[in-house]
């Protein structure tokens, strides 16, 4: 399979629906393991050699695998630069929405049995995805996370973002209490029924979407989620997250903390915790669709 480009219809020249969980909620095709989403904006000639390291890799790894590339509002062309990869379907959205409004679009249209995302500008590399995927599988976790205050994690950011990085790494803490030192890094591996339970809760539509999935994980019960080291290179495109970018991320972060303390979005329905499918059930399901 080639990529396919989906061309923008009415439907995406205005703000898309944030989540369409009864597609995720429909059986894996047992076709494709991984889905992995890549989200861009605007990354030029620099798009094409990121996902062709990706295909490459999963390959190399024989993972069953379809790549979403979602092109958040691009005005610069670089969806037509991946015209023939194996593999690979593009999402085309009208407008700029955010990282997490082109997680969204991806999401609504992934197969795999298990969902990963990483980031278009080529400073995580992929072969963490498919080394995040044998951990997932091999102790049925809830997910796989990039954390780059892993012991053995190295990074060749700059060091004001890792001050930054860092800073908002503390806040967090103080904030949510969430149990992991890291939840913005984009790298993560996570289990169908997972996103398709707590998709439909968030709201985010930016840089903040990492880190609304883990609050709302932990306020519906959702345990299992694991980190694991990461490297991070040189970035090969341009990054979009500069200083406004920052302060609208820390905005966000208090918004969530008062949905959190203040409302029911996060909270588990009436009955209780959310219910998912017990491990072992659910790596039995992915040996018979393997």
């Amino acid at each position: 399979m080639t990529a396919t480009l989906l061309a923008p219809t009415a439907a995406t020249t205005a703000p898309a629906p944030l989540y369409n969980a009864a597609r995720l909620w429909a059986p894996a095709d047992p076709a494709v393991e991984l889905t992995v989403v890549v989200p861009f904006y605007n990354p030029g000639a620099a798009l094409r050699p990121t996902i062709e390291k990706l295909v490459a890799c999963l390959t190399a790894e024989q993972v069953s695998y379809e790549i979403i590339a979602v092109s958040d509002g691009s005005t610069d062309g670089s969806e037509r630069t991946l015209a023939g990869l194996p593999g690979v379907r593009v999402v085309v959205s009208g407008v700029n929405q955010g990282k997490g409004g082109a997680l969204h679009l991806g999401f609504a249209a992934a197969r795999g049995a298990w969902i990963g995302f990483v980031d278009a500008d080529g400073d995580i590399d992929p072969r963490h995805l498919a080394e995040y995927l044998r951990v997932a599988r091999a102790g049925g976790h809830a997910g796989v996370y990039a954390d780059k205050r892993h012991s053995t994690s190295g990074s060749a950011s700059s060091p004001f973002r890792k001050l930054v990085s860092m800073v908002y790494s503390t806040l967090v803490t103080l904030l949510f209490f969430l149990g992991m030192r890291d939840t913005q890094t984009g790298c993560k591996v996570l289990r169908r029924d997972v996103l398709a339970e707590l998709l439909p809760r968030l709201r985010e539509r930016r840089f903040a979407f990492d880190l609304e999935f883990f609050v709302a994980a932990k306020a519906a019960g959702v345990r299992g989620f694991v980190g694991a080291p990461v490297t991070l290179e040189e970035r090969v495109a341009g990054s979009t997250v500069g200083s406004k970018a920052i302060l609208r991320t820390i905005r966000d972060t208090f918004v969530i903390f008062a949905r959190l303390h203040f409302t029911t979005q996060y909270r588990p329905a009436p009955t209780g915790a959310l219910v998912l499918r017990p491990v072992t059930a659910w790596n039995q399901q992915l040996a018979e669709a393997a």
